[in-house]
């Protein structure tokens, strides 16, 4: 079924062209449309969706469920609050580190977690996430412990909103090209054959703990990253990022957003983070609001929202190859004075 939507709903090059630039021009739009507040949270989106669609790479397209990468998102925020708070090193050099360090961690807790497959991985990187959030929770000397660590100084040209939007802007876009891309390799083929398959994807000689470890980092690098512009964004790092509760946000917005879709993450991010926003704003119970909101979406449009609107664009191509036909029958039939003898 989802091979069969796609097939039918693929967007042409000149599509996706048109698609792209006009989401450009409301991106570049977007800092004299918006007040400074409004700005923030559109800030807070792209942090979110490039979390989500990171995650992704395992959920959607590897089929592994990770209840802790909140670590890995956490470690990034922490790496760009450690070495300016500790070392007085720029968080633009941490943002780089936060790639490494993440990366790294990744490789030997990979390598735990990935012993065990199904519901015993997901219940291993729920409990190495734990253990993680302990120690910074705990390690008051060095991390702070539950007071976090507080008024990260940005370099000059990040003080006003709009420059941090513009850059936070443009380093969630290349990591989304990246992890495009990566998925579009020979690499995400294999992943595919893993997510439908991992036996017969072992007998046709794909190394499935290998590719899986392989994702598994990439996956944590870029969540890591995210988790550094998470520092920028709000200046501040605490030890709940780190905490089980906070690794439901990418699985929640990417099974809205749709998991089968790229950037169906993406967009579930964007609802995600307004209607909390707006929730928040107009009610008083607003957790309970948006819970009661989400499980609706996720009762009607089990998908996702991307595969709602892969229907709709199916349905209009329906729609339109059938007045297409409907205009072709009609000019093939004589007219009036052709039939007369």
């Amino acid at each position: 079924m989802r091979t069969a939507l796609r097939s039918q709903t693929t967007a042409t090059p000149r599509s996706r062209i048109v698609l792209s630039a006009v989401a450009a021009l409301i991106a570049l739009a977007l800092p004299l449309l918006l007040q400074e507040s409004e700005l923030l949270l559109v800030v807070e989106m792209l942090v979110l969706a490039l979390w989500a669609v990171s995650y992704n790479l395992l959920l959607g397209y590897t089929g592994l469920v990770s209840f802790g990468h909140a670590a890995y998102y956490g470690v990034g925020a922490y790496t760009v609050a450690l070495l300016w708070s500790k070392y007085g090193i720029s968080p633009l050099i941490g943002l780089v580190a936060s790639a490494a360090v993440t990366a790294i961690i990744s490789f030997f807790t990979g390598l735990f977690c990935l012993r065990s497959v199904r519901l015993y991985f997901a219940l291993l990187t729920l409990a190495v996430s734990q253990v993680m959030f302990t120690i910074v929770f705990e390690w008051y000397d060095f991390t702070g412990g539950d007071n976090g660590i507080h008024g990260i100084e940005l370099p000059g040209f990040l003080s006003s909103a709009p420059n941090l939007y513009f850059f936070v802007l443009v380093v969630s876009v290349v990591c989304m090209l990246i992890i495009k891309a990566i998925v579009n390799s020979p690499f995400g083929g294999a992943l595919l054959c893993i997510r439908e398959n991992r036996q017969r994807a072992a007998f046709i000689g794909i190394d499935v703990k290998r590719y899986e470890l392989i994702a598994f980092i990439i996956s944590s690098t870029f969540s890591g990253i995210a988790g550094g512009l998470y520092a920028f964004y709000d200046r501040q790092v605490f030890a709940g990022l780190l905490n089980w509760t906070k690794s439901a946000e990418p699985v929640l917005v990417s099974l809205i957003g749709g998991m089968y879709s790229f950037f169906g993450p993406a967009v579930g991010a964007a609802l995600f983070i307004f209607l909390n926003a707006f929730l928040t704003r107009y009610t008083t119970y607003s957790a309970l609001a948006l819970g009661a909101l989400l499980l609706m979406l996720a009762l009607v449009f089990p998908g996702g929202l991307a595969e709602l609107a892969s229907l709709a664009r199916a349905r209009l191509l329906r729609r339109g190859q059938h007045e297409l036909e409907t205009d072709e029958t009609a000019a093939a039939q004589p007219t009036a004075s052709e039939r007369k003898p």
